[in-house]
């Protein structure tokens, strides 16, 4: 008993006949042409079925995207547009109100106040005639009570000082 533990196959082909080679690239040849023909009129039914629809859909999602960017940059054009307009609203507003602060801090300068009061309003500069000095008493005075010699009083105050602060006296 031989045994062989190679892996070698035996080439069979090298055995067979020319008619038998030539019927078996053959029957190649004709199932590659029947399976060209199968893709050939599967591609032709996905082809008119569908691909005018894709295309169709394809064409019409790039036109609606294209709208979209188009929109909204004319859009961001417009607000900017309307920013730039309030900022300079904002800065004229800010220059007008400069040179309104400044009209009225000269409006009531001391001379402006002196001469308003004197011509609207009627009034005059005090004289030395209608000034009187008035002079207070400013020492201290302090006046002490009389003290109890009576020690029953005390006691009485003490206990009525008490009752105060409990607050059962008013």
């Amino acid at each position: 008993m031989y045994n062989d533990n190679t892996n070698l196959a035996y080439d069979l082909s090298l055995f067979d006949t020319d008619e038998e080679t030539e019927r078996r690239r053959r029957q190649r040849e004709e199932k590659k042409k029947e399976s060209t023909k199968i893709k050939l009129s599967e591609k032709k039914s996905i082809g008119r079925n569908g691909s005018a629809v894709a295309a169709l859909a394809a064409v019409s999602f790039v036109a609606v995207i294209a709208f979209a960017l188009l929109y909204s940059k004319v859009q961001i054009s417009d607000y900017t547009s309307m920013i730039s307009e309030t900022k300079n609203a904002i800065e004229q507003t800010e220059r007008e109100n400069i040179r309104l602060q400044s009209v009225l801090d000269g409006m009531y300068t001391l001379d402006n106040v002196e001469k308003m009061a004197s011509e609207q309003l009627g009034l005059q500069k005090t004289q030395s005639s209608q000034i009187t000095y008035i002079t207070l008493n400013t020492e201290d005075m302090t006046e002490v009570a009389k003290e109890d010699s009576n020690i029953f009083i005390s006691i009485t105050n003490w206990f009525n000082n008490i009752l105060e602060f409990l607050g059962f006296k008013s």
